[in-house]
């Protein structure tokens, strides 16, 4: 029918997408990080963790990134630009 056609058409079109962006993600060579900037791909926009080593991993390369944490898990310390309600 149409709609298996439509349902079957998109899976394909999913499955691509996935596999160009991990074919695109293994053959992008970042290199590490050294404390210093580095300036990040324009082509990505960003990501949410909630693994605080990978959103500094993320930071220090400029790739902008949001950390996903319940408000009684930051530390006093952290420096919180916006607090957004999810």
């Amino acid at each position: 029918t149409f709609r298996d056609t439509v349902i079957l058409v998109t899976f394909c079109q999913r499955l691509c997408l996935d596999v160009f962006g991990m074919l695109e993600y293994l053959e992008t060579v970042l290199p590490p990080t050294t404390g210093s900037f580095i300036d990040a791909i324009d082509r990505w926009m960003g990501a949410f963790t909630t693994d605080p080593g990978i959103c500094q991993h993320l930071f220090e390369v400029r790739i902008l990134v949001w950390l996903i944490w319940k408000p009684n898990n930051v530390p006093e310390d952290m420096r919180v630009l916006k607090e957004v309600e999810v």
